[in-house]
């Protein structure tokens, strides 16, 4: 992390809370995975999902929400992929801020939950990458074929209630 990224997180202070997650995320383990950061990264965004298992689109949604990964939209669903946008304040800083931000912990964690959710083999890839919209486009490709790997986390992660929900829907406490 240099000293713009630093000086640009600390002065913000709904950014600030979030200076940790950055430092190790796009300055430490990049430097220490080397080239394998990005597939390392994916696998682990995979392995949050086995032991944080959701139920529902809405859920991966919130999840991403409250954990201050961004804000995770699903575009489109069809029955061979599911497209999603992921932008918001932190993914636009991150764009901006870091030569080469990693959001394959994100697309794992997407793959998995599709997973879960469907009962079939999901696979993510980060699509696109556009630092001028702060966004990125993530992409789940779905597989007609039944998971082999196993169901680890056998209870679903409760959420609590997303106070930035524009729903009444408590069913999540």
């Amino acid at each position: 992390m240099d000293n713009q990224a630093y000086n640009t997180m600390i002065h913000r202070d709904h950014l600030a809370d979030l200076l940790g997650q950055a430092l190790i995320r796009d300055d430490l383990l990049p430097s220490i995975l080397g080239n394998d950061s990005h597939e390392i990264s994916y696998w682990a965004g995979k392995r949050l999902s086995r032991t944080h298992r959701l139920a529902t689109y809405e859920d991966i949604e919130t999840f991403f929400r409250q954990f201050k990964l961004g804000d995770l939209t699903l575009l489109k669903q069809t029955a061979s992929q599911i497209s999603w946008q992921l932008d918001g304040e932190i993914v636009s800083e991150r764009l901006h801020l870091f030569s080469d931000p990693d959001f394959f912990l994100e697309a794992g964690f997407i793959a998995q939950s599709c997973q879960y959710i469907l009962d079939q083999q999901a696979e993510s890839e980060v699509e696109k990458i556009n630092p001028a919209k702060g966004l990125v486009l993530i992409t789940t490709y779905l597989s007609k074929d039944k998971p082999s790997d196993g169901q680890e986390a056998a209870e679903i992660f409760k959420l609590a209630a997303d106070p930035n929900s524009t729903t009444s829907d408590d069913s999540a406490h």
